[in-house]
């Protein structure tokens, strides 16, 4: 599906509204974070499998918004910038016209910290929606990410899916309601970070490890050694 995947993506991002059923089935984890006192153990750990996982949801050549130039531009663009655990994944719904059905794979997140601004006090679950790597009526792709969730901790910036867009223009539709059940990253390079083996790095992003061209949230995240300094680097941008 990855043709389908690159041809869906401006109907995508206006449908999840962001410069990119509801969580109450079985495997939700409530929104309210505890800020726990040890947030930073843990951060640190590299696992070899969390790049491998979140590698599926990489659209290269898909980035159709300028991606954030740096971690404060990212943080202002975020609903919430949040410390979380990976704790389930699912199907959530299926978008796009008849001849072009693409389905969206909800990530469920538990959160430990909120480093910046606030996640949305109505939902009870933090979902973050990325395109589906399978087809339509295919579950399998959702059994096996199940079969290999990440391990550890992760530095998301998210944005809620209700956000009305900075422009629009006139007679744009107005945001669907069943986007406004969801997250999505603020970028697909660099909305979201884990420890690599060497440096942070942002394994949603295509060009992950790139250093060259103009200066963007995901080079400003990969330049830090240990995920517990960004982390520290976001909190002072509150």
């Amino acid at each position: 599906m990855r043709s389908l995947r690159a041809t869906s993506v401006a109907m995508l991002i206006t449908v999840a509204s962001m410069t990119a059923a509801c969580g109450n089935g079985d495997g939700a984890a409530p929104q309210n974070e505890s800020t726990r006192p040890n947030t930073a153990a843990g951060l640190d750990t590299h696992h070899p499998g969390n790049v491998a996982f979140f590698k599926q949801f990489r659209m290269p050549n898909a980035l159709l918004v300028k991606p954030p130039e740096n971690l404060a531009a990212g943080a202002d663009t975020a609903t919430a910038v949040i410390v979380a655990e990976v704790a389930d994944v699912r199907r959530t719904r299926v978008v796009g016209p008849p001849e072009a059905r693409v389905p969206m794979t909800g990530i469920v997140l538990r959160p430990v910290e909120t480093l910046h601004g606030k996640l949305r006090p109505e939902l009870k679950d933090v979902i973050v929606e990325f395109t589906g790597e399978a087809t339509v009526d295919s579950p399998e792709s959702i059994a096996e990410m199940r079969a290999s969730l990440p391990q550890g901790k992760a530095v998301w910036f998210l944005r809620w899916q209700g956000t009305p867009p900075p422009t629009s223009k006139p007679g744009a539709r107005p945001i669907p309601r069943e986007s406004k059940k969801f997250y999505g990253v603020v970028s697909l390079d660099g909305g979201m970070f884990v420890q690599g083996a060497e440096n942070v790095v942002s394994p949603i992003a295509a060009e992950s490890g790139e250093t060259a061209g103009p200066p963007t949230m995901r080079k400003a995240g990969e330049r830090f050694d240990k995920l517990s300094e960004l982390a520290k680097k976001v909190r002072t941008l509150d």
